[in-house]
């Protein structure tokens, strides 16, 4: 039982610090200066490799002479049905090992 709470709250943190850091960047997003620091660096890096698979299929929304970036709204919708698959898993993954 030890085993399975650890790597449960384990698993949690990772799920919660990336959803934060998604939202983040679209906070940021309002802020181009951002961008160009470490921080907006560091958070590009992290966050681009998952953003960028919705990108290439959801283009962006021209509003005048802005856009607005849809990929990255169904990036989030995404991202929370697949921290429910996540926990699904390792909930049925700790039942057939017994730990549950």
């Amino acid at each position: 039982m030890n085993v399975y709470m650890t790597v449960i709250q384990l698993v949690e943190i990772v799920l919660n610090v990336y959803w934060y850091l998604l939202v983040a960047r679209g906070f940021l997003s309002f802020f181009p200066d951002v961008w160009h620091t470490r921080l907006g660096d560091w958070l590009v890096r992290l966050t681009e490799p998952y953003l960028a698979l919705f990108r290439r299929f959801i283009p962006s929304l021209p509003l005048g002479a802005v856009s607005l970036d849809l990929s990255y709204l169904v990036a989030l919708i995404v991202y929370l049905f697949l921290e429910r698959g996540v926990w699904q898993l390792l909930a049925w993954i700790f039942q057939m090992a017994g730990l549950m």
